[in-house]
């Protein structure tokens, strides 16, 4: 986990903005590379290449090694890996990765959140578009209409799924570093995922539950403004209470 500070300290602001600048320009550089025929090219060749800067500073060879690893584990890119270096030393992009540059202009993230179905809206009320399987979840619902499928919540776990809905509206304003961000959607779109089935398996429910709190528990600690830290221990108290804890 990261230090999480809701103030938008430059800190951890800035950190966080070069490493998504770098990731972005690696993958259009190979997108490049793919383009002039060139045979999986040398990963930290990179750094030569104009676009290898952010805010005029030049990307150095660690930042392109933890860019191509983290483009490699999301399959974005594949190659050559060594024991001795992070990511592959040689590698080209994969389809997955050319539709990120050709259709998302290189949006990583948004890229990586629409192929698992969490670019989630949640509106006021319990109704959420979008989930970890990209449908629909309602509850209470006869005066909603929808056009797609609705994945009704089991009934009983109404007051979680309300809770998660409530944490996900949240999740903004906990200044959470971009990765932490989407590793919480994550583990908030697993418990609404468990609470859809017809009947959910109460061992996996808590174990969702536990994964997204753990989350929470660090930022209602540590987090530098106190209004974050409420946030973060109201999540907490809702689901504590959901889950009847």
């Amino acid at each position: 986990m990261r230090h999480y500070d809701g103030s938008g300290d430059q800190t951890i602001a800035e950190p966080a903005q070069r490493a998504r600048a770098c990731r972005a320009g690696l993958l259009r550089w190979f997108f490049e590379q793919r383009a002039e025929r060139a045979h999986m090219p040398i990963t930290d060749q990179f750094v030569k290449d104009d676009g290898a800067t952010w805010e005029g500073a030049r990307f150095v060879v660690a930042e392109v090694q933890e860019a191509a690893e983290y483009l490699s584990h999301k399959g974005l890119i594949k190659g050559v890996e060594v024991a001795q270096v992070r990511g592959p030393v040689r590698a080209e992009i994969t389809t997955d990765g050319m539709d990120c540059v050709t259709d998302w202009a290189g949006d990583i993230a948004g890229y990586l959140r629409d192929q698992r179905g969490y670019g989630s809206t949640v509106n006021n009320g319990p109704v959420i578009h979008g989930n970890a399987t990209g449908g629909q979840w309602a509850w209470g619902n006869r005066d909603v209409t929808q056009h797609h499928s609705v994945q009704e919540v089991a009934p009983g776990f109404e007051p979680l799924a309300e809770a998660v809905a409530a944490i996900i509206r949240e999740l903004p304003a906990f200044g959470l570093a971009p990765e932490d961000l989407r590793d919480a959607e994550d583990a908030a779109n697993e418990v609404l995922a468990e609470v859809g089935n017809p009947e959910p398996e109460p061992r996996r429910v808590r174990r969702a539950v536990a994964g997204l709190r753990g989350f929470l528990m660090p930022i209602a600690t540590n987090a530098a403004r106190n209004e974050v830290q409420q946030l973060a221990q109201h999540g907490i108290d809702q689901l504590n209470s959901a889950i009847g804890m």
